[in-house]
C-alpha cells in the first residue's frame, strides 16, 4: 500500500515509521517539520487521533480533544496531500518552520481543498529530547470543490491515493 501522505513511498517504508514506533515509543517523532505534516496527514487519513493530538504543540494541546479529533477525522475521506513549501533552515530552539500545503478530502458528499500555511515548533518530549509539533497555521483557502452525485465516478479516482485500480460509484466506494 502507497503511504496516504503522496509521498509516493510504501507506507511502511514512510509515514508508518513515526505513527507505528510512536505507539510503542513516544519520543519517536519525524526530524523535518515536512515529514511530521505527512504523517499527521496520514494519521487523519488512518483515524489515529492519538498520533495527531500527540503531534500537536504543548500549547495546542489544550484546544483538541482526542474525540473532537477522532470525529473529525472519521467524517472526512483523506484523498491526498500535496506540499507547496517546505523550507529547511538552520535554526535554534526558539524559532519556528513553516509548511505549507493543500489537503484534499470528501466530507459530507462534497470534495473540498484546505490550503495551510502551518507553523511547527521544536519542543522537548519526555525523553528531553527536541522533536518538532504542530503549533498552528493559517488557513488560506477552505473551499468545496464539488458536489459529488450518488451515481457518478467516486472522485477518489482522481486523487493519488485511489481506493482500486477499478473505478466505482460513489455510492459503492467512498459514499457508502
Amino acid at each position: 500500500m502507497l503511504c496516504p501522505c503522496g509521498s509516493k513511498q510504501t507506507y511502511p517504508l514512510c509515514c508508518a515509521k513515526y505513527i507505528e514506533n510512536f505507539a510503542k515509543n513516544k519520543s519517536m517523532l519525524p526530524e523535518l517539520p515536512e515529514q511530521l505534516m505527512r504523517s499527521r496527514f496520514t494519521a487523519y487519513a488512518l483515524n489515529d487521533a492519538l498520533y495527531i493530538f500527540a503531534t500537536y504543540a504543548k500549547q495546542s494541546q489544550s484546544q483538541y480533544s482526542l474525540q473532537d479529533i477522532s470525529e473529525w477525522s472519521s467524517q472526512c475521506k483523506w484523498l491526498e496531500l500535496t506540499v507547496h513549501d517546505a523550507p529547511i533552515m538552520e535554526i535554534d530552539e526558539q524559532e519556528f518552520q513553516y509548511v505549507e500545503f493543500s489537503a484534499f478530502y470528501i466530507h459530507n458528499d462534497t470534495v473540498n481543498v484546505m490550503r495551510e500555511k502551518s507553523r511547527f515548533i521544536k519542543e522537548k518530549n519526555n525523553d528531553n529530547q527536541l522533536a518538532w509539533r504542530y503549533l498552528d497555521g493559517d488557513i488560506l483557502q477552505n473551499d468545496v470543490i464539488k458536489q459529488i452525485k450518488r451515481n457518478e465516478i467516486c472522485p477518489c479516482n482522481n486523487y493519488f491515493n485511489k481506493q482500486s485500480t477499478k473505478a466505482k460509484k460513489y455510492k459503492h466506494c467512498c459514499g457508502s
